[in-house]
């Protein structure tokens, strides 16, 4: 099946200086994806002839299709039409058509066109002209030996109806057939990008369909995407490769929507089944209690947030409060008597406790040997689990509060 490899060139010093966000590229890449079209490299270039000139070789070197986003204006730092005349060894000439269009808009708008406007009628020889219905800067496409060079405004109104109009269709018939992309995210927890990653090792290795791996902190998304000719076929390969995936990591997999928290999925599971937990923390500020909270805006599973340090506490518990001063076999305690306390005083399914340390240097990576207890009551039995950190860094409460679902979602399953 025939198919094209592309780059994005992002022309503009305001992106490179983070003054604003490059939102183009990323639309871009999801048109190209869903015409089957191959997307490659990526490239934020400033405001310099120079180096945009350069990218633009290099990319018609190993590109089919280069798109090149922004510089198109009126002014002098609007470098676009120059870098890829002398890229593609084409003098600009005037584009009378595209001269009388921009006269005409002028008029419309009631203003007097500058002369630095008409450089915007100015388009590399043989090039085809790409018109503008929605702004004054026409885009074109100068056609190399091996690539087509495609240059279209920055103005994201612009270029969406100019790519949406002009440049797939281009592209469609560049590639003398249909093709989509279909693809999936299988959004895994509790097992780490390295396990997946030697589990998934021949998988990975398919140029199509293909699979990849996308790690955020405690979780790992699974992306996998066919190319075909049509989108039933697409869908068809995608079902047999996520079958695949499945056999190999479908434990850990908890859903296939993008952006779905674990939380979420889990305090969905926790109305389902009307289950209810009371909690307390001591060195994670309540981040937990925060996760559960704000997973479902029709439910929140919690009947009592303890945090340490800013709720009275029985007798039996008083030392909770230091934690830091304690051994651990006391620790472990502290946390199983804290989870039989919230249930019992709250009628909660769960009584839930985090009771670590709180160094400065023991979190994940810290220097030191830090600790934290965990315990679940459910009023039969109480399970406790030691995790081998504890500290107060952003990235630890993250991994502690995550270790807490996962044994939540052990509970969960555990009842079925």
């Amino acid at each position: 099946m025939p198919t094209l490899t592309a780059e994005i060139i992002t022309s503009g010093t305001e992106i490179l200086l983070g003054d604003i966000v490059d939102t183009n590229a990323a639309w871009i890449a999801q048109q190209l994806r869903d015409i089957g079209v191959n997307l490659y490299y990526k490239t934020t270039v400033g405001d310099n002839e120079p180096r945009l000139r350069g990218v633009i070789e290099l990319g018609m070197t190993r590109s089919d299709v280069i798109i090149i986003t922004g510089g198109l204006g009126p002014t002098v730092d609007d470098i676009t039409r120059d870098a890829v005349a002398n890229a593609t060894r084409r003098p600009l000439i005037l584009h009378e058509k595209a001269l009388e269009t921009l006269k005409q808009r002028f008029a419309r708008f009631g203003v007097a066109m500058t002369d630095n406007n008409r450089q915007q009628a100015l388009i590399p020889q043989d090039a085809i002209l790409i018109e503008n219905p929605v702004g004054t800067a026409p885009g074109f496409i100068v056609e190399t030996e091996r690539c087509a060079v495609i240059a279209l405004p920055g103005v994201p109104r612009e270029m969406k109806e100019m790519l949406a109009s002009s440049v797939l269709p281009y592209l469609r018939a560049r590639m003398g057939s249909e093709a989509v992309i279909r693809r999936r995210i299988l959004r895994t927890f509790g097992i780490g990008e390295s396990t997946i990653d030697a589990r998934l090792d021949a998988l990975m290795r398919r140029s199509n369909p293909t699979v990849g791996l996308a790690a955020k902190t405690g979780q790992v998304d699974i992306r996998i995407a066919a190319r075909a000719e049509d989108p039933a076929t697409a869908e068809q390969m995608l079902d047999e490769i996520e079958a695949e995936v499945r056999k190999a990591v479908g434990a850990y997999i908890y859903s296939t929507t993008p952006d779905e928290s674990f939380e979420t999925f889990l305090v969905r599971k926790m109305q389902a089944a009307n289950v209810t937990v009371a909690l307390l923390e001591t060195n994670t500020r309540g981040v937990l209690a925060e996760r559960l909270a704000t997973a479902f805006t029709e439910y929140s599973p919690l009947l009592r947030t303890v945090v340490t340090g800013q709720y009275a506490l029985p007798p039996g518990l008083a030392n909770i409060e230091t934690p830091d001063e304690l051994d651990s076999p006391m620790r472990r305690a502290l946390a199983e008597r804290a989870a039989a306390w919230l249930r019992a005083t709250t009628a909660a399914t769960i009584g839930l406790a985090l009771v670590g340390t709180s160094g400065v240097d023991e979190g994940v990576f810290g220097r030191k040997a830090g600790e934290t207890w965990l315990a679940l009551d459910d009023g039969k039995t109480v399970f406790t689990a030691q995790i081998a950190f504890g500290g107060q860094d952003d990235y630890t409460h993250i991994r502690l509060s995550n270790q807490a679902l996962l044994e939540l979602n052990r509970w969960m399953e555990a009842q079925k």
